[in-house]
């Protein structure tokens, strides 16, 4: 089931509400334009015409523990489908950023359910800038913590209708669900990170309490960065990260 909205304050907000029936898995939801549009943490994302906004409900079958590797295999299956549809190659930022020239192209996130040690359901929520005036947005979020600028597709100057982009995303996503719950977790972490921008670069980590410097070495099964501090060994499971130059 697919459900379409001219405007919504949050597509992620309509999907929570109707993922509590199990007969609605896979169901897709999707925007024109958010008001309220979330990021990660409660953040803000500026959601005009011209984006594709879009959550999706699913019931795993997987392991809890891989609930914080699932918005990064969702940001693999975009990455593949964008290579798809517009032929360029947009690298992963961790946790789950897309970037074309080291600027934020498309982002997730995941509001997960979860009940004793099973997961009821996962509401998988994409933002992905297809044609939007990225100056625009970037002048509007200047100034909040940890910003990086903003990028379009429509700059790729490439005739690919927004419902192209879906469709092969839905089915790119499909392909690493179905590897999720066959449990085929090294082939994802190899592949996301042959396309990630993050490992092996010197970076500041920003997590709730700390900040840390070091070398961003690999992700960890659950989607972890293990990051190298003056040889000593964090294992971060959320945070936000700064790429540095060096």
């Amino acid at each position: 089931q697919a459900y379409y909205f001219d405007s919504i304050d949050s597509t992620q907000n309509q999907a929570l509400q109707m993922a509590q029936d199990a007969a609605k898995e896979g169901t897709v939801i999707v925007a024109a334009k958010q008001t309220g549009g979330k990021g990660r943490d409660g953040r803000k994302w500026v959601s005009p015409k011209g984006g594709i906004w879009i959550s999706i409900i699913l019931h795993p079958k997987f392991d809890i523990s891989i609930t914080t590797l699932f918005p990064i295999a969702s940001s693999l299956a975009l990455s593949l489908a964008i290579e798809k549809t517009f032929s360029i190659k947009p690298e992963l930022k961790w946790p789950n950023d897309l970037t074309i020239k080291g600027k934020k192209v498309a982002g997730m996130l995941v509001d997960a359910s979860l009940e004793s040690n099973r997961i009821e359901n996962l509401v998988l929520g994409v933002g992905i800038n297809f044609d939007v005036n990225a100056r625009q947005i970037e002048k509007s979020l200047k100034g909040t913590p940890n910003f990086y600028g903003v990028s379009s597709l429509s700059d790729q100057k490439q005739n690919v209708k927004p419902v192209q982009l879906v469709q092969t995303f839905l089915l790119e996503l499909e392909k690493i669900y179905t590897a999720l719950n066959k449990k085929q977790i090294k082939k994802i972490i190899s592949e996301w990170t042959s396309r990630s921008s993050t490992i092996g670069k010197n970076v500041e980590l920003y997590t709730a309490d700390s900040k840390i410097t070091g070398k961003a070495i690999k992700i960890d099964d659950d989607g972890a960065l293990i990051v190298s501090e003056n040889n000593k060994i964090h294992r971060v499971i959320a945070g936000d990260i700064v790429h540095l130059s060096k």
